[in-house]
């Protein structure tokens, strides 16, 4: 039945072909015939008519209210089409009409190109239109409308040639509509490099056209009938030398003006809060695709160090490689654990849980609170542990895995940048490429959507061989209802999603059937945001009351949080319980990749009156623990508390069981003797004070040299 859909659209073709036949008959009979040039500004209708009726009756026309969606959009289309057909009828009615009210005309025209041109981008998309819009929707227009006016004048003041904008910008706004039901994704400046990956794949996807869609179709149908009614300043005949070169020099002053509009102001400043790429599909909604697109474009280049040049960081990055390799070689411990790590190729496991962070450093919430209990009290044998520095706080979890899984510091980067939306990481090292090279098989685990933020794009360029997400875990599960369901078609679910011991169940399955090392890195899912959901089992429920605080967050949010975090730390224990028992040699990295959002009003109340960098480490921090099953030759795994970054935290695990590293991470471990962890504005030095980059400290020289170092490793190549 779906099929049938296609005869909507091949009625109103045959409809529209009765009436353009019969006008033209009539103009005909009034010697006064169509001319070439309005049959050919129709053309777009039967095409586009066509088109639909073969798309529907290949059942690629679906929708909630696809019939009536579908019955109004060939309404208009063929409108649209007897509109250009009658256009030399409409002039004359304009002729007709009194100076101010052909004023009236002529500016309610260009209106509705304006407007034209920002709903083919939108409507195929967008959906917050038509009862919202982007608040950006002027600068979208503007930025349109000079695109169209450059060609406007570069075809010699006729409308024809705006068509070619129009429909570029309906074919993206359609594109995007594809990306965001494929991926729920916007389109990046970084997708351009993809084109031929993203062809190549093309045919995984069914193209067909939505509600939305079909709308965006008939808004360009109607566009293109209204630049029909632009009239010509002259015919080509009448043109002469000196006109035609006016034309281009206002031509060339359109598209300086809109290179000026796009190069010029800072689009990130137009905004109150700095913009962030969780699920950029929000902000090309919310903000309108041209000025996101371009914002994110302006936003995409690092900051070159000052007098930075590629020879001085190569020569830094050789100079702290060969220093680290020096000591390590003197170190007897170190020299005794890499052995043991050539012969034993330990398993890896890296766990970045969800949100998972001790609030007790908040004075124990005022309510008592200790923490999680495991994780501080059931690792003396850890071969280190301590605070975990971090970039996010709230959200941006890629960013967390992309420090841990590249070593490079989104204090070089920039904060407010997601590499993982933003950039091409197809040549950028990685720890799974690295373990890769040393013979371990890598798999990334993470039970929910592969296409979140591009994982399923990511992390085959990052070297791993498989990834694991929702759909090998049994598919995604109704929270709400199903939070007990050990046995397939789910792993066992817990608040957000897959329990993290459902993901430890994963490896630990994996771990015996394989012969080869290992190295998982598993992004949990069960502490995920948002702590409102009611549905802790009421043996984790939580009942901790905040004292000294008036704040928006509950105290039933902060609990369920609590309940999480307690959860996670049962199935850690849990986790160390089986790896004990487990025969064969395993190493545990754990960390939390953030802070939940609710404690940024805690730190707020309590700690206003601190320093601003002390303020925000409290926020952007969480915990970190590597562990091993096994004695570590020349360790004495006594639970060594140290505070560092993730961006530090894959080489210094690697160091710990003597693992090879690549020459950048030597580098990276040999600065970390100085400077112990980076924060977005300053450094912990090896004195455990906290310095500004512009501080004359006694460990700037490396964090120049570090700053260079990052900058070689990676800005440079994507």
């Amino acid at each position: 039945m779906q099929g049938l859909i296609g005869l909507i659209p091949l009625a109103a073709c045959i409809v529209y072909a009765f009436l353009a036949r019969r006008y033209a008959l009539a103009r005909d009979a009034a010697h006064d015939g169509i001319p070439r040039s309005s049959w050919l500004w129709s053309i777009p209708t039967p095409l586009s008519l066509a088109f639909l009726s073969v798309w529907g009756f290949l059942g690629l026309i679906d929708g909630g209210f696809t019939a009536v969606v579908c019955t109004v959009s060939v309404a208009i289309i063929a409108t649209a089409g007897l509109v250009s057909l009658r256009r030399q009828e409409l002039w004359r009615r304009y002729e007709a009409l009194p100076s101010k009210r052909r004023t009236i005309a002529r500016i309610g025209l260009v209106a509705g190109i304006l407007v034209g041109a920002l709903l083919v981008i939108e409507v195929p998309f967008n959906s917050y239109m038509p009862f919202g819009g982007p608040s950006f929707f002027w600068l979208e227009m503007l930025i349109a409308g000079l695109l169209m006016l450059a060609c406007y004048f570069l075809g010699q003041r006729h409308a024809s040639c705006c068509v070619i904008p129009l429909l570029a910008l309906f074919f993206i706004g359609i594109a995007q509509g594809f990306i965001k039901r494929f991926k729920n994704a916007g389109i990046l400046p970084t997708d351009l490099f993809a084109l031929g990956t993203a062809a190549a794949v093309s045919n995984e996807y069914v193209f067909s056209l939505n509600d939305q869609a079909l709308l965006g179709i008939a808004f360009a149908a109607c566009t293109i009938a209204l630049l029909s009614l632009v009239r010509p300043a002259t015919t080509r005949k009448e043109a002469t030398p000196r006109y035609v070169l006016t034309n281009l020099g206002c031509a060339l002053g359109a598209t300086l003006l809109l290179a000026a509009v796009v190069l010029v102001p800072n689009y990130e400043s137009l905004r109150d809060e700095q913009r962030v790429y969780w699920y950029s599909i929000d902000y090309y909604q919310s903000q309108g695709f041209l000025p996101t697109f371009i914002a994110i474009a302006q936003d995409m280049p690092i900051k070159r160090p000052e007098g930075y040049s590629d020879d001085e960081a190569r020569n830094a990055m050789r100079q702290h490689a060969d220093s680290y390799r020096a000591y390590a070689q003197a170190d007897e411990g170190h020299v005794q654990a890499a052995k043991q790590f050539q012969e034993l190729k330990p398993s890896i496991i890296a766990v970045m849980n969800e949100s998972f962070a001790d609030l007790s450093v908040y004075d124990g919430m005022h309510a008592g609170y200790s923490g999680p209990q495991f994780l501080k009290t059931g690792f003396d044998d850890a071969l280190a542990r301590g605070t975990l520095n971090v970039m996010v706080h709230g959200g941006g979890t890629c960013n967390s895995e992309f420090e841990f899984l590249t070593g490079n510091s989104l204090a070089f980067i920039g904060t407010g940048k997601y590499p993982y939306s933003v950039y091409d990481l197809s040549n950028i090292d990685a720890l799974a490429m690295h373990l890769g090279t040393l013979g371990y098989h890598t798999c990334a685990i993470h039970p929910n959507f592969p296409s979140n933020w591009n994982r399923d794009k990511v992390y085959p360029q990052f070297g791993f061989d498989e990834f694991l997400s929702i759909e090998d875990f049994g598919g995604f599960p109704n929270v709400a209802e199903d939070t007990q369901t050990p046995n397939e078609p789910h792993y066992e679910v817990f608040h957000s999603g897959v329990s993290d011991a459902g993901t430890y169940e994963m490896m630990l399955k994996m771990l015996e059937e394989h012969d080869e090392p290992l190295f998982f890195f598993d992004v949990t899912m069960a502490n995920h945001g948002s702590y409102d959901q009611n549905n802790i089992p009421a043996d984790y429920q939580q009942h901790y009351h905040v004292a000294d605080y008036e704040g928006e967050t509950t105290d039933e949010s902060l609990n369920e949080y609590l309940a999480c975090i307690e959860r996670s730390d049962d199935d850690l224990r849990d986790l160390i319980a089986r790896l004990k028992n487990l025969k064969r040699p395993v190493v545990l990295v754990f960390f939390g990749d953030h802070q939940p959002a609710i404690t940024s009003e805690f730190n707020d109340c309590w700690y206003a009156d601190e320093p601003a960098d002390v303020h925000a480490r409290r926020a952007f921090s969480s915990d970190y623990v590597i562990w091993a099953n096994y004695d570590v030759a020349g360790q004495a795994q006594a639970g060594m508390r140290d505070e560092t970054s993730v961006d530090m935290l894959a080489a210094k695990t690697l160091d710990l069981i003597g693992a090879p590293v690549t020459d950048y991470q030597a580098a990276l471990l040999d600065i970390q003797k100085s400077i112990r962890s980076l924060s977005a504005s300053d450094y912990l030095g090896a004195d455990g004070t906290w310095h500004a980059p512009s501080e004359d400290s006694p460990y700037a020289r490396d964090y120049h040299d570090l700053s260079f170092i990052e900058y070689l490793n990676f800005a440079t190549r994507i």
